[in-house]
C-alpha cells in the first residue's frame, strides 16, 4: 500500500512537469503551431490543392473523349395472325477528339500551371502574414509580461513607502496627510497592476486565437523579448524588395496570365481539326408466338472521319475579344507599375521608422538606466529622510515610465524590423 501510494505520487509529480514542459512555448514553437493550425492557412491550402488538381492536359480540349452507349428496345406486335415480339440490342464505342484548336489546348494548360503557381504565391503571401501576425502577438505578451513586472515592483515600492509614512506617523515625524498620500499612490500602483494583468492576460488570449489553440491555453513564453537591430543598406532592400516580395511576384503571375488570354482569343483565328471515330453493333430479332420461326440478324459497323471547322465571319466576335484581351492586358501592367511604386514608398517609409526606432531604443536604455541609479539614490535618501515622500513619488514614476518606454522601444523595434523582413520577402527564411 506505501509502494502503491510512492507509485501514484511519482506519476504525479511526473504529469506536473511534463504538463509545465508542455507550456513552454518558445518563437519558433509558437510560428510552427500557428503555421499548422492557423484557420485562413488551412482554408487557402484547399484552394491551392484544387488548383494544382485541375493542373492537368485532361481539363483541356487536346484530351480525346471516348464514349460507350448501350441501347436496348423490346416491342410487342399483337395481331389477328400471330403475336410476335421484336429484341434490339445495339452497343456502340465513340471516340471524338479534336487534335488542333488553334494552340488553345496549349495556352489553357500553360493557365492551368499559372493558376496553381498564384495559388502557390498566395498561399506564401498568407504564410508571411500569419508569421508577422505571430511574431508581433508573441512579442506583445512577452511586453505585456514585463509591464506587469514593472507595475508589480513599483506597487511593491509604494507598499515600502506606505509602510514607512505609517512608522513616521506613529512616531510623530510626519503627518497623516502625507500618510494618506502614499496610501493612496500605493491603491493606485496596485490597482495599476492588476489592470496590467488583465492586458497580459488578454493578449495571450490573442496569441492562442492566431495559433488557433484552446483560449484558455498558458503559456511559458521562452523567446525574451530582445532588440534584434541589424544594419540594413536601402539598396540592397530595394533589391530584395523586387526580387522577392510575393504581392509582386504574384502581380507578375497575374499579368501573365492575361497574356495568355490575348493568346487565347487570337487562337480563335485558327482552324479546328477533329478526329471522329467508332464502331457499333446491333442485335435484332422477331420472335414469334406460333409457328413461325424465328429472325435473328446481327450486323455491325464502323467508321472514321475527319473533320475541318473555319469560321470565316461571326459579327466582329473574334476581333473585340482579342482587343479587350489586349486593353486587360495593358490595365495589369499599370498596376504593376502602381503596385511597385507603392511598395518601393512603403519600404522608404519602413526603413527610415526602423532607423528612428533604432535611435529611440538607445535613448530610451540611457534614459532607463539614470532612471535606476536615480530611484537607487533617492531610495537611501528618503530612508535617511533628505527627501521628502513626494520627491520619491515623482522618482518612482520617472523610473516606471522610463522601464515601460524601454520595454515598448524593444517591442517597435521587433515589429519594424518584422515589417521590413516580410516586405523584402525574407520573413519565412528568417524563421525557417
Amino acid at each position: 500500500m506505501k509502494n502503491l501510494k510512492i507509485i501514484t505520487l511519482l506519476i504525479a509529480v511526473l504529469t506536473v512537469i511534463n504538463l509545465n514542459a508542455q507550456n513552454n512555448l518558445s518563437l519558433s514553437e509558437a510560428i510552427a503551431i500557428g503555421l499548422k493550425n492557423n484557420y485562413d492557412l488551412q482554408i487557402i491550402r484547399k484552394s491551392e490543392k484544387v488548383a494544382s488538381i485541375n493542373n492537368t492536359w485532361g481539363n483541356t480540349s487536346i484530351m480525346p473523349n471516348v464514349n460507350f452507349t448501350l441501347s436496348g428496345r423490346e416491342n410487342y406486335n399483337i395481331n389477328d395472325n400471330e403475336n410476335y415480339r421484336t429484341q434490339t440490342l445495339s452497343p456502340d464505342l465513340n471516340l471524338n477528339w479534336v487534335f488542333f484548336n488553334g494552340f488553345a489546348a496549349k495556352i489553357t494548360k500553360q493557365k492551368f500551371e499559372e493558376f496553381e503557381k498564384q495559388s502557390q504565391g498566395n498561399t506564401v503571401i498568407l504564410v508571411e502574414s500569419t508569421i508577422q501576425n505571430i511574431i508581433v502577438a508573441y512579442n506583445n505578451s512577452i511586453l505585456q509580461n514585463e509591464m506587469v513586472d514593472v507595475f508589480q515592483e513599483l506597487a511593491n515600492l509604494s507598499k515600502d513607502r506606505y509602510n514607512r509614512s505609517q512608522d513616521s506617523e506613529d512616531l510623530g515625524v510626519s503627518t497623516t496627510y502625507e500618510s494618506l498620500q502614499a496610501k493612496n499612490s500605493w491603491l493606485e500602483d496596485q490597482s495599476n497592476y492588476l489592470q496590467q494583468k488583465v492586458n497580459y492576460e488578454n493578449s495571450v488570449r490573442t496569441l492562442n486565437f492566431i495559433l488557433a489553440v484552446e483560449d484558455n491555453s498558458i503559456w511559458n513564453l521562452t523567446t525574451p523579448l530582445e532588440s534584434n537591430t541589424p544594419n540594413y543598406n536601402l539598396t540592397d532592400l530595394s533589391e530584395k524588395l523586387m526580387s522577392n516580395n510575393q504581392t509582386l511576384k504574384n502581380q507578375y503571375l497575374y499579368q501573365s496570365l492575361l497574356q495568355k488570354e490575348t493568346s487565347l482569343a487570337k487562337s480563335s483565328y485558327y482552324p479546328s481539326l477533329s478526329l471522329s471515330t467508332g464502331i457499333g453493333n446491333t442485335d435484332f430479332g422477331n420472335f414469334y408466338s406460333g409457328n413461325t420461326p424465328d429472325n435473328v440478324r446481327n450486323y455491325s459497323d464502323a467508321y472514321v472521319g475527319v473533320n475541318l471547322s473555319f469560321n470565316i465571319f461571326n459579327g466582329g466576335v473574334r476581333k473585340r475579344s482579342v482587343q479587350i484581351a489586349k486593353i486587360n492586358e495593358e490595365t495589369v501592367q499599370i498596376q504593376t507599375t502602381q503596385i511597385k511604386h507603392s511598395l518601393d514608398n512603403q519600404l522608404l517609409q519602413l526603413y527610415s521608422n526602423y532607423t528612428v526606432k533604432k535611435e529611440i531604443l538607445e535613448l530610451a536604455d540611457e534614459k532607463l538606466n539614470a532612471a535606476k541609479v536615480n530611484l537607487e539614490l533617492s531610495k537611501a535618501k528618503f530612508k535617511n529622510g533628505s527627501i521628502n515622500s513626494f520627491n520619491y513619488r515623482d522618482v518612482q514614476n520617472i523610473y516606471m515610465n522610463a522601464a515601460i518606454a524601454k520595454f515598448r522601444a524593444i517591442y517597435n523595434v521587433v515589429q519594424s524590423n518584422t515589417d521590413l523582413l516580410r516586405i523584402t520577402g525574407g520573413i519565412i527564411r528568417e524563421f525557417e
